[in-house]
Protein backbone atom coordinates (compact mmCIF):
# COMPACT_ATOMS: atom_id res chain seq x y z
CA UNK A 1 0.00 0.00 0.00
CA UNK A 2 3.16 2.10 0.85
CA UNK A 3 1.30 6.25 0.66
CA UNK A 4 -1.78 6.20 2.31
CA UNK A 5 -4.71 8.06 0.11
CA UNK A 6 -5.76 11.31 0.82
CA UNK A 7 -8.46 11.42 3.49
CA UNK A 8 -10.42 14.19 5.00
CA UNK A 9 -10.74 14.57 8.91
CA UNK A 10 -10.79 17.90 11.44
CA UNK A 11 -7.79 19.27 12.36
CA UNK A 12 -6.22 20.48 15.05
CA UNK A 13 -3.91 23.14 15.92
CA UNK A 14 -2.67 22.40 19.98
CA UNK A 15 0.45 21.03 20.84
CA UNK A 16 1.97 17.87 19.26
CA UNK A 17 3.80 14.85 20.92
CA UNK A 18 4.55 12.02 17.93
CA UNK A 19 5.96 9.07 20.42
CA UNK A 20 3.16 9.70 22.94
CA UNK A 21 0.63 9.57 20.51
CA UNK A 22 1.83 6.49 18.62
CA UNK A 23 1.95 5.09 22.37
CA UNK A 24 -1.65 5.22 22.96
CA UNK A 25 -2.44 3.40 19.72
CA UNK A 26 -3.37 0.29 20.21
CA UNK A 27 -1.32 -2.89 19.79
CA UNK A 28 -3.93 -5.17 17.84
CA UNK A 29 -5.26 -2.69 15.72
CA UNK A 30 -6.41 -3.33 12.12
CA UNK A 31 -5.06 -2.17 9.04
CA UNK A 32 -8.18 0.47 8.76
CA UNK A 33 -7.40 1.08 12.14
CA UNK A 34 -4.05 2.39 11.76
CA UNK A 35 -4.31 3.79 8.32
CA UNK A 36 -6.47 6.26 10.16
CA UNK A 37 -3.41 7.51 11.54
CA UNK A 38 -0.66 7.26 9.41
CA UNK A 39 0.37 8.34 6.10
CA UNK A 40 2.76 5.62 5.27
CA UNK A 41 2.28 1.49 5.48
CA UNK A 42 5.84 -0.70 4.85
CA UNK A 43 4.39 -3.13 1.83
CA UNK A 44 6.76 -5.81 3.34
CA UNK A 45 5.76 -5.05 6.74
CA UNK A 46 2.46 -6.77 8.91
CA UNK A 47 -0.24 -4.58 8.55
CA UNK A 48 -1.88 -5.06 11.91
CA UNK A 49 1.47 -4.37 14.02
CA UNK A 50 2.27 -0.23 14.50
CA UNK A 51 6.19 -1.15 13.41
CA UNK A 52 5.03 -1.57 9.89
CA UNK A 53 3.37 2.10 9.63
CA UNK A 54 5.34 5.45 9.50
CA UNK A 55 4.19 9.52 10.03
CA UNK A 56 1.81 9.36 12.96
CA UNK A 57 0.00 12.47 12.20
CA UNK A 58 -3.47 12.23 14.20
CA UNK A 59 -4.03 12.95 17.84
CA UNK A 60 -5.38 9.79 19.67
CA UNK A 61 -7.47 9.84 22.74
CA UNK A 62 -6.34 8.16 25.82
CA UNK A 63 -8.22 4.74 24.90
CA UNK A 64 -6.48 4.46 21.42
CA UNK A 65 -9.12 6.31 19.15
CA UNK A 66 -7.24 8.40 16.66
CA UNK A 67 -8.95 11.56 16.16
CA UNK A 68 -8.33 14.92 14.32
CA UNK A 69 -5.42 15.44 11.64
CA UNK A 70 -2.35 17.84 13.78
CA UNK A 71 -1.15 20.73 12.10
CA UNK A 72 2.23 20.91 13.53
CA UNK A 73 2.50 16.98 12.91
CA UNK A 74 1.86 17.72 9.43
CA UNK A 75 4.17 19.97 8.75
CA UNK A 76 7.15 18.25 10.61
CA UNK A 77 6.30 15.31 8.12
CA UNK A 78 6.69 17.40 5.50
CA UNK A 79 9.89 18.44 7.00
CA UNK A 80 10.95 14.88 7.29
CA UNK A 81 10.67 14.44 3.55
CA UNK A 82 12.32 17.24 2.55
CA UNK A 83 15.26 15.81 5.01
CA UNK A 84 14.53 17.03 8.43
CA UNK A 85 15.87 15.30 11.28
CA UNK A 86 18.18 12.93 9.17
CA UNK A 87 15.15 12.27 6.53
CA UNK A 88 13.35 9.45 5.84
CA UNK A 89 13.80 5.64 4.61
CA UNK A 90 10.79 5.16 2.98
CA UNK A 91 11.19 4.87 -0.78
CA UNK A 92 11.76 7.94 -3.36
CA UNK A 93 8.69 7.12 -5.19
CA UNK A 94 6.64 7.14 -1.89
CA UNK A 95 7.44 11.02 -0.60
CA UNK A 96 5.06 12.36 -3.24
CA UNK A 97 2.45 10.39 -1.96
CA UNK A 98 3.11 10.93 1.98
CA UNK A 99 3.30 14.33 1.16
CA UNK A 100 0.10 14.93 -0.85
CA UNK A 101 -1.83 13.73 2.20
CA UNK A 102 -0.02 15.49 4.73
CA UNK A 103 -0.65 18.38 2.60
CA UNK A 104 -3.92 17.90 2.25
CA UNK A 105 -5.00 18.18 6.06
CA UNK A 106 -2.71 21.35 5.63
CA UNK A 107 -5.19 22.48 3.20
CA UNK A 108 -8.29 21.03 5.14
CA UNK A 109 -7.20 23.70 7.42
CA UNK A 110 -6.52 26.63 5.01
CA UNK A 111 -3.12 26.12 5.81
CA UNK A 112 -0.54 26.33 2.38
CA UNK A 113 1.58 23.66 2.67
CA UNK A 114 5.63 23.82 2.37
CA UNK A 115 6.88 22.90 -0.74
CA UNK A 116 8.38 19.18 -1.37
CA UNK A 117 11.73 19.24 -2.74
CA UNK A 118 13.05 17.60 -5.98
CA UNK A 119 15.01 15.08 -3.01
CA UNK A 120 16.01 15.70 0.01
CA UNK A 121 18.95 18.05 0.11
CA UNK A 122 21.89 16.12 -1.43
CA UNK A 123 25.93 16.83 -0.04
CA UNK A 124 27.61 18.11 -2.94
CA UNK A 125 31.67 18.06 -3.08
CA UNK A 126 33.94 20.55 -5.10
CA UNK A 127 37.69 20.21 -5.20
CA UNK A 128 40.28 23.01 -6.28
CA UNK A 129 43.51 22.36 -7.61
CA UNK A 130 45.77 24.54 -5.33
CA UNK A 131 49.64 24.67 -5.30
CA UNK A 132 50.33 25.54 -1.67
CA UNK A 133 48.04 22.72 -0.23
CA UNK A 134 51.22 21.30 2.00
CA UNK A 135 52.65 19.81 5.25
CA UNK A 136 54.41 22.09 8.00
CA UNK A 137 56.81 20.15 10.05
CA UNK A 138 57.70 23.75 11.93
CA UNK A 139 55.78 22.49 15.20
CA UNK A 140 55.88 19.41 17.22
CA UNK A 141 53.69 17.78 15.44
CA UNK A 142 52.97 18.23 11.28
CA UNK A 143 50.17 20.56 10.18
CA UNK A 144 48.46 19.87 6.99
CA UNK A 145 47.44 23.43 5.29
CA UNK A 146 45.46 24.87 2.28
CA UNK A 147 42.84 26.31 0.74
CA UNK A 148 39.41 23.78 0.66
CA UNK A 149 37.64 27.03 -1.51
CA UNK A 150 38.57 30.02 -3.07
CA UNK A 151 36.42 33.19 -3.37
CA UNK A 152 35.12 34.48 -6.90
CA UNK A 153 36.99 32.17 -8.38
CA UNK A 154 34.50 30.32 -11.18
CA UNK A 155 35.04 27.01 -11.50
CA UNK A 156 35.50 24.68 -14.41
CA UNK A 157 31.85 24.60 -16.61
CA UNK A 158 29.58 21.65 -14.57
CA UNK A 159 27.48 19.42 -16.34
CA UNK A 160 27.15 17.82 -20.08
CA UNK A 161 23.58 19.16 -20.52
CA UNK A 162 22.15 22.25 -22.27
CA UNK A 163 24.17 25.44 -21.47
CA UNK A 164 26.88 24.65 -19.07
CA UNK A 165 26.86 25.78 -15.32
CA UNK A 166 30.01 27.27 -13.97
CA UNK A 167 29.78 28.39 -10.40
CA UNK A 168 31.34 30.72 -7.65
CA UNK A 169 31.40 30.91 -4.22
CA UNK A 170 30.85 34.67 -2.48
CA UNK A 171 32.85 35.44 0.66
CA UNK A 172 30.66 34.74 3.57
CA UNK A 173 29.51 31.74 2.29
CA UNK A 174 31.11 29.28 5.05
CA UNK A 175 30.47 32.18 7.86
CA UNK A 176 27.22 30.83 9.94
CA UNK A 177 28.62 27.39 9.03
CA UNK A 178 31.74 27.79 10.88
CA UNK A 179 30.30 28.83 14.30
CA UNK A 180 27.45 26.11 14.04
CA UNK A 181 28.85 23.03 12.28
CA UNK A 182 30.78 19.52 14.09
CA UNK A 183 33.50 19.45 10.50
CA UNK A 184 35.38 17.18 10.07
CA UNK A 185 38.61 16.47 7.83
CA UNK A 186 38.43 13.66 5.86
CA UNK A 187 40.66 11.29 3.53
CA UNK A 188 38.77 11.02 -0.08
CA UNK A 189 35.55 12.17 1.91
CA UNK A 190 35.71 8.50 3.66
CA UNK A 191 34.47 8.96 7.46
CA UNK A 192 36.63 5.81 8.28
CA UNK A 193 39.53 8.32 7.86
CA UNK A 194 39.67 11.07 10.04
CA UNK A 195 42.31 13.87 9.85
CA UNK A 196 40.45 15.93 12.18
CA UNK A 197 37.81 17.82 13.73
CA UNK A 198 36.94 21.06 14.55
CA UNK A 199 34.82 20.55 17.69
CA UNK A 200 38.04 19.35 19.65
CA UNK A 201 40.47 21.36 18.33
CA UNK A 202 42.62 19.07 15.50
CA UNK A 203 40.73 20.91 12.67
CA UNK A 204 41.08 24.74 12.42
CA UNK A 205 38.50 26.75 9.76
CA UNK A 206 38.87 30.37 8.71
CA UNK A 207 37.69 32.21 6.35
CA UNK A 208 40.27 35.18 5.39
CA UNK A 209 40.72 37.40 1.86
CA UNK A 210 41.28 34.31 0.05
CA UNK A 211 38.74 31.28 0.88
CA UNK A 212 38.42 28.43 3.35
CA UNK A 213 41.95 28.64 5.07
CA UNK A 214 42.67 24.85 6.34
CA UNK A 215 45.07 23.85 9.35
CA UNK A 216 44.49 20.33 10.32
CA UNK A 217 46.57 18.49 12.56
CA UNK A 218 46.79 14.86 11.75
CA UNK A 219 46.32 11.39 14.19
CA UNK A 220 49.56 9.82 14.59
CA UNK A 221 48.23 6.20 12.63
CA UNK A 222 50.23 4.71 10.08
CA UNK A 223 48.01 5.72 7.14
CA UNK A 224 48.16 9.20 8.24
CA UNK A 225 51.46 9.34 8.08
CA UNK A 226 51.75 7.91 5.00
CA UNK A 227 49.45 10.18 3.39
CA UNK A 228 51.55 13.05 5.06
CA UNK A 229 54.57 11.69 2.78
CA UNK A 230 52.51 11.40 -0.16
CA UNK A 231 51.91 15.17 0.22
CA UNK A 232 55.15 16.28 0.71
CA UNK A 233 56.46 14.22 -2.50
CA UNK A 234 53.61 16.15 -4.34
CA UNK A 235 51.94 13.08 -5.26
CA UNK A 236 48.48 14.72 -3.79
CA UNK A 237 47.56 17.91 -3.63
CA UNK A 238 44.04 18.59 -3.69
CA UNK A 239 41.08 19.64 -1.41
CA UNK A 240 37.61 19.78 -1.57
CA UNK A 241 34.75 20.18 0.79
CA UNK A 242 31.17 18.88 0.89
CA UNK A 243 28.07 20.68 1.51
CA UNK A 244 24.23 21.50 1.34
CA UNK A 245 23.12 24.46 -0.20
CA UNK A 246 21.69 26.88 2.28
CA UNK A 247 20.99 29.31 -0.37
CA UNK A 248 22.09 30.63 -4.01
CA UNK A 249 21.60 32.78 -7.20
CA UNK A 250 21.85 31.99 -10.71
CA UNK A 251 22.40 34.42 -12.71
CA UNK A 252 22.34 34.08 -17.07
CA UNK A 253 24.46 36.42 -19.76
CA UNK A 254 27.01 36.13 -22.44
CA UNK A 255 30.68 35.76 -22.34
CA UNK A 256 32.96 37.79 -24.45
CA UNK A 257 32.62 35.18 -27.38
CA UNK A 258 28.61 35.75 -27.39
CA UNK A 259 28.13 32.52 -26.19
CA UNK A 260 25.75 32.15 -23.42
CA UNK A 261 26.62 31.75 -19.84
CA UNK A 262 24.79 30.24 -16.36
CA UNK A 263 26.54 31.21 -13.12
CA UNK A 264 25.61 30.06 -9.86
CA UNK A 265 26.83 32.00 -7.12
CA UNK A 266 26.83 30.01 -3.54
CA UNK A 267 25.93 32.57 -0.93
CA UNK A 268 25.49 30.10 1.68
CA UNK A 269 26.58 26.55 2.39
CA UNK A 270 26.13 24.34 5.54
CA UNK A 271 29.83 22.54 5.46
CA UNK A 272 29.96 18.85 6.72
CA UNK A 273 33.67 18.07 5.54
CA UNK A 274 36.48 19.54 3.90
CA UNK A 275 39.54 16.22 2.45
CA UNK A 276 42.29 16.04 1.11
CA UNK A 277 41.48 14.28 -2.19
CA UNK A 278 43.97 12.06 -4.66
CA UNK A 279 41.08 12.24 -7.41
CA UNK A 280 38.70 15.09 -6.84
CA UNK A 281 35.46 14.73 -8.13
CA UNK A 282 34.28 16.43 -11.01
CA UNK A 283 31.17 17.29 -10.68
CA UNK A 284 29.39 16.95 -14.06
CA UNK A 285 26.70 14.87 -13.19
CA UNK A 286 25.84 16.80 -10.01
CA UNK A 287 22.37 15.40 -9.22
CA UNK A 288 20.59 18.55 -7.58
CA UNK A 289 21.96 20.94 -10.54
CA UNK A 290 20.88 18.44 -13.28
CA UNK A 291 17.21 17.95 -11.64
CA UNK A 292 16.96 21.71 -11.41
CA UNK A 293 18.02 22.58 -14.59
CA UNK A 294 15.68 19.74 -16.45
CA UNK A 295 12.41 20.28 -14.62
CA UNK A 296 12.72 24.61 -14.83
CA UNK A 297 13.40 23.90 -18.83
CA UNK A 298 10.74 22.40 -19.25
CA UNK A 299 8.52 24.60 -17.20
CA UNK A 300 10.04 27.36 -19.03
CA UNK A 301 8.28 25.88 -22.59
CA UNK A 302 5.12 25.29 -20.62
CA UNK A 303 4.98 29.14 -19.89
CA UNK A 304 6.02 30.18 -23.59
CA UNK A 305 3.24 27.71 -24.94
CA UNK A 306 0.71 29.42 -22.43
CA UNK A 307 1.58 33.02 -23.36
CA UNK A 308 1.61 32.16 -27.24
CA UNK A 309 -2.45 30.99 -27.07
CA UNK A 310 -2.57 34.24 -25.12
CA UNK A 311 -3.65 32.13 -21.91
CA UNK A 312 -1.91 32.59 -18.05
CA UNK A 313 -0.07 29.57 -16.82
CA UNK A 314 -3.30 28.44 -14.21
CA UNK A 315 -3.02 24.90 -12.82
CA UNK A 316 -6.53 24.54 -13.65
CA UNK A 317 -6.75 25.43 -17.07
CA UNK A 318 -4.06 22.80 -18.64
CA UNK A 319 -4.25 19.70 -19.78
CA UNK A 320 -4.32 16.52 -18.45
CA UNK A 321 -1.03 15.39 -18.97
CA UNK A 322 2.07 17.34 -19.49
CA UNK A 323 5.01 15.44 -21.12
CA UNK A 324 8.26 16.40 -19.35
CA UNK A 325 11.27 16.65 -22.28
CA UNK A 326 13.71 13.55 -21.85
CA UNK A 327 17.00 15.53 -20.68
CA UNK A 328 18.71 14.75 -23.66
CA UNK A 329 16.25 17.79 -25.32
CA UNK A 330 17.33 19.90 -23.01
CA UNK A 331 19.43 22.46 -25.25
CA UNK A 332 19.31 25.74 -23.63
CA UNK A 333 18.79 27.44 -20.58
CA UNK A 334 15.84 28.63 -18.99
CA UNK A 335 15.63 32.18 -18.66
CA UNK A 336 16.01 32.84 -15.17
CA UNK A 337 17.83 35.73 -14.85
CA UNK A 338 18.56 36.11 -10.75
CA UNK A 339 16.79 33.25 -9.77
CA UNK A 340 17.32 32.32 -5.79
CA UNK A 341 16.95 29.04 -4.73
CA UNK A 342 13.49 29.25 -3.22
CA UNK A 343 12.03 31.26 -6.16
CA UNK A 344 13.46 28.00 -8.35
CA UNK A 345 11.46 25.37 -5.39
CA UNK A 346 8.33 27.35 -5.83
CA UNK A 347 8.25 26.85 -9.26
CA UNK A 348 9.60 22.93 -9.68
CA UNK A 349 6.35 22.84 -7.27
CA UNK A 350 3.69 24.65 -9.04
CA UNK A 351 5.11 22.10 -12.07
CA UNK A 352 4.87 18.71 -10.20
CA UNK A 353 1.39 19.47 -8.84
CA UNK A 354 0.68 20.36 -11.87
CA UNK A 355 1.76 16.46 -13.26
CA UNK A 356 0.12 15.10 -10.27
CA UNK A 357 -3.54 16.57 -12.15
Amino acid sequence: MAAIGIHHTETSTGNWDGPANEARLKLDGTEAYYRSAYAWQDPAGDSATKAAWKFVHHEVSADGVPGAANIRACQTGIGILNGGRQGTVIPAADRRGVYNHLAAHLRDAELEAPPLRLSPALVEHRAYPLQDLRVDEADSSPHMRGYAAVFNSLSEPLGQWGTPIREKIRPGAFARTLKQADIRALLNHDPNYVLGRNKVGTLSLAEDARGLAVDIQPPDTQWARDLTASMKRGDIDQMSFGFQIVKDEWEKGKDASGAETVTRTLLEVKLFDVSVVTFPAYPSTSAGLRDMWSVMAAEEEQDDEMESIGHPLQVETLPDKIELPAESTVSSPPEIGHLHTDDARRRLQRYYDILEG
